[in-house]
């Protein structure tokens, strides 16, 4: 397989600017979004964590005798 080269490109433009093409509104929510996705992760962690700290215990397996004629 070959690697795929990427580029990140940052656009900067005044605030002022960036009201006038983009609601208030929609900034907030935004703001919102990216704070849930920082919290998903958060819970993510959290859970790989419990999981590292209390392994789930192994259950014992039951053998069972089968009858062959």
């Amino acid at each position: 397989m070959t690697q795929q080269k990427t580029r990140e490109i940052r656009i900067s433009i005044p605030e002022d600017l960036f009201a006038l093409i983009v609601p208030e509104e929609t900034v907030g929510h935004l703001k919102k979004a990216r704070k849930e996705i920082l919290l998903s992760l958060r819970s993510l962690i959290d859970a790989r964590i419990e999981a590292l700290d209390n392994p789930p215990k192994k259950k014992a397996t039951q053998k069972k005798k089968i009858k062959i004629e």
